[in-house]
């Protein structure tokens, strides 16, 4: 979604991951001296790990790279972790274990091209670690053989590129899950137009847009006239028929730019950017001649819309000030005999 609000709420996360981080490497420096022997190498990594994090966290509580945020952790982390996975033992490290993971993790956290740098990096990395282990120094102590070595630089790079292909895999299906809970949030079910939220939505940006630049924005309100007769003399479900192919007709004779929804029962509305009203009502007509040239259902029903225009007068209007102003032309209409265009005062 981006938006104000996510990108607020994503600042915030990324904040109190960066708390939770730098009291857990707080806390394991002062507790693990107590429970058992440290190297000053070990320490003094941990030390540096904790005063990078500090930095860090100020760096973002001040919001001075707030789109930065998230690919900056997921680097600062790596900063952290192979530093310290290469002086306890590289790939033979328990650290080691963990690193599959973060592929998936900066799938999730960041998107696909975080994840794809995460992995040529830890790729690299394990190549690296294997075919030169025989130089890393193993705080640890603990002997490993070269083939044991090679054995799992094989399988963790494998892991790796696996890990990398499963977090894309998720991503695509969390995309494409994502979309079609958009679309059954903001789709009307009968007619396939966007329905009252997702008019909000797109109402919303497109009065910002006129605004930021001064444009002009239009609005159009439609009633099918006489339509609670189709119902009664027909039935509901011819009623469906004929808002489905209403809505379409009014819809393959818009501009792309148009938007156009169900604004509940027999009425619709169209979003018009970059017109004016004059130019609006014109496409009113146009749209009402179009509707009553053509019969609708398989009874040939002959149908005809009443239509309220409106326009964006700037002075601390919004939408719902639009829709009324176009709700009291288009009743007016409807009273001077339907079938018609009436502009607002």
């Amino acid at each position: 979604m981006p938006n104000s609000a996510q990108t607020q709420l994503n600042h915030l996360l990324t904040l109190r991951i960066i708390e939770l981080t730098i009291l857990t490497l707080a806390f394991s420096l002062a507790v693990r001296p107590l429970f058992t022997e440290s190297s000053d190498i070990l320490q003094l990594a941990a030390l540096l790990a904790l005063v990078i994090v500090i930095g860090f966290y100020f760096v973002v509580r001040s919001n001075m790279i707030p789109k930065w945020e998230i690919t900056l952790s997921l680097l600062i982390a790596l900063i952290i972790i192979l530093p310290t996975l290469t002086i306890s033992g590289g790939v033979n490290s328990q650290v080691a274990y963990f690193l599959p993971l973060y592929p998936i993790l900066a799938a999730l956290i960041g998107g696909t091209k975080e994840s794809v740098v995460i992995t040529i990096i830890l790729v690299v990395y394990t190549v690296i670690a294997t075919v030169f282990g025989d130089l890393i120094t193993d705080l640890t102590d603990e002997i490993d053989s070269r083939e044991k070595s090679l054995d799992r630089g094989f399988w963790l790079t494998t892991t790796i590129v696996f890990s990398a292909f499963f977090g894309h895999f998720f991503l695509r299906k969390y995309a494409e899950l994502t979309t079609k809970l958009n679309e059954e949030n903001t789709q009307d079910p009968l007619t396939g137009l966007l329905n009252r939220r997702g008019l909000n939505i797109y109402f919303s940006i497109e009065l910002k847009k006129s605004l930021l630049t001064s444009s002009p924005l239009s609005l159009i309100l439609i009633d099918v006239d006489y339509f609670k007769k189709i119902n009664d003399q027909y039935g509901h479900d011819i009623g469906d028929i004929c808002l489905i192919e209403i809505g379409q007709l009014l819809k393959r004779n818009l501009k792309n730019k148009d938007i156009i929804a169900r604004f509940g029962g027999e009425e619709f509305i169209i979003i018009l950017p970059n017109t004016n009203k004059d130019e609006a009502a014109l496409t009113a007509e146009y749209l009402k001649d179009l509707v009553s040239k053509e019969t609708f259902s398989e009874f040939n029903l002959a149908l005809t819309i009443t239509l309220g225009v409106t326009d964006y007068e700037k002075h601390d209007d919004n939408a719902l000030n639009m829709t009324k102003r176009a709700d009291k032309a288009l009743y007016k209409g409807k009273e001077n005999g339907r079938n018609r265009v009436e502009l607002s005062q």
